[in-house]
């Protein structure tokens, strides 16, 4: 008698920030393959130190789907009004990393979508509002939707559905684990981890940062490792 194959694997990144070094460091602790689905949930960059790295590995990926994130969209609409991105602190420095780049990438970029569904599972960078259609949410709230404002709940803590969402953008030392949403962003480019969810299975898998790359006042400050 022979055994069924193992389903094949999706592997949900988190927001890597331009984490190159970390971003290889996973893929090696979860052991990607080319067999395997890789999904990214947006802000490959800003913020880290590679975000031309990250991005010439993403180009050149032929198993990676990527939805658009917030700091994405700002580089999209920047690029598309010919303007340099300047909006953020750390906006010049990506554009700087980029480089000759700048243009390819914007382009890749472009073609993201901003939501990938799955047997189960939607992948969104930050949340929506569970009270209204998916396709009435724009593409604002989808990259940056974290609290309900009318509420100020979490979204995620409205969303009733049986489809596990897996999201980014909301930095938290912890993964967001419940049983139909989970928050992989746990902060890397601030000297967290690197978190990525395997599927079927719904296994997390982290790798420490190297370093800390940006301040953020509401990250706890890293604790030394002992001697």
């Amino acid at each position: 008698m022979r055994n069924s194959p193992a389903p094949r694997r999706t592997i949900v990144i988190g927001d890597v920030h331009g984490c190159a070094a970390e971003l290889r460091d996973l893929l090696r602790a979860a052991r990607a393959t080319p067999a395997d689905r890789l999904i990214s949930v947006g802000d490959l960059i800003c913020k880290g130190p590679d975000s031309r790295g990250v991005m010439e590995w993403a180009m050149s990926a032929p198993n990676l789907e990527v939805v658009l994130g917030n700091h994405e969209l700002r580089f999209l609409n920047c690029w598309r009004r010919g303007a340099i991105p300047d909006v953020k602190p750390f906006d010049l420095e990506t554009h700087r990393q980029l480089g000759d780049l700048y243009g390819d990438a914007m382009r890749f970029a472009s073609r993201w979508p901003l939501t990938i569904e799955g047997e189960g599972f939607l992948v969104v960078h930050a949340g929506f509002d569970p009270r209204r259609p998916l396709a009435r949410q724009s593409d604002v709230a989808l990259t940056n939707l974290r609290r309900l404002k009318d509420t100020e709940e979490p979204w995620y803590e409205r969303y009733e559905g049986d489809a596990l969402v897996v999201f980014g953008h909301w930095a938290s030392p912890k993964p967001v684990v419940r049983r139909n949403a989970i928050g992989l962003d746990t902060g890397c480019v601030y000297g967290g981890a690197l978190t990525a969810l395997i599927l079927p299975e719904r296994r997390l898998v982290s790798v420490p940062a190297r370093r800390v790359y940006a301040r953020k006042e509401s990250w706890p400050a890293r604790v030394p490792e002992a001697a």
